[in-house]
C-alpha cells in the first residue's frame, strides 16, 4: 500500500503531491474570489446560489446570460476575465490529469499496461488544454 506522503527520494512524486495540495487551497480561493465578485457585479439584484456558482466556476458569458442580472456581457468579454477562466482552467486539468496518473498508477500493475495508461492521460490532457483555450479566447471575443 502506497503512503499517504511520497518519499523523499522520487523528485517528481514529490512534487506533483504538492502541487497537488496547493491547486486545490488555489482552486478554493478562485472560486471564493468569483463568488464575492459575483456578489458585488451582481448587487442590483438578489443572486440566488446557481447564478453565483455560474459565475465563480464558468466565468464564460453564455452561464450567465440567462440569469436576471443585466449586462453581464461587458463584465466577462475583458483580458482579465479571459485569462481568469484560462487560469482555472489550467489549474484544474492539471490537478485532475494528476490525479487520474495517480490513480492508473495505483490500481494498475501491469508495466506495459501502465505505461499505455500514463501515454493515454498525456494526450487527453494535451487535447483538453488544446480545446479548452481554444474555447477560452474564442468564445469570449
Amino acid at each position: 500500500m502506497r503512503s499517504r506522503y511520497p518519499s523523499r527520494g522520487s523528485t517528481f512524486e514529490y512534487y506533483t503531491w504538492l502541487f497537488t495540495r496547493l491547486s486545490g487551497i488555489f482552486m478554493l480561493l478562485m472560486a471564493a474570489f468569483g463568488i464575492v465578485y459575483a456578489n458585488l457585479a451582481g448587487g442590483r439584484t438578489l443572486m440566488d446560489m446557481p447564478t453565483q456558482y455560474r459565475w465563480s466556476f464558468f466565468p464564460t458569458y453564455w452561464h450567465v446570460q440567462n440569469s436576471d442580472i443585466p449586462d453581464v456581457f461587458p463584465n466577462w468579454s475583458n483580458s482579465f476575465w479571459q485569462i481568469y477562466a484560462l487560469l482555472l482552467f489550467l489549474v484544474a486539468a492539471m490537478h485532475g490529469f494528476n490525479g487520474l496518473r495517480v490513480v492508473a498508477e495505483d490500481y494498475i500493475h501491469r508495466p506495459y499496461l501502465l505505461l499505455f495508461a500514463k501515454w493515454l492521460v498525456l494526450i487527453l490532457f494535451l487535447f483538453t488544454l488544446f480545446a479548452g483555450t481554444i474555447i477560452v479566447f474564442e468564445l469570449f471575443i
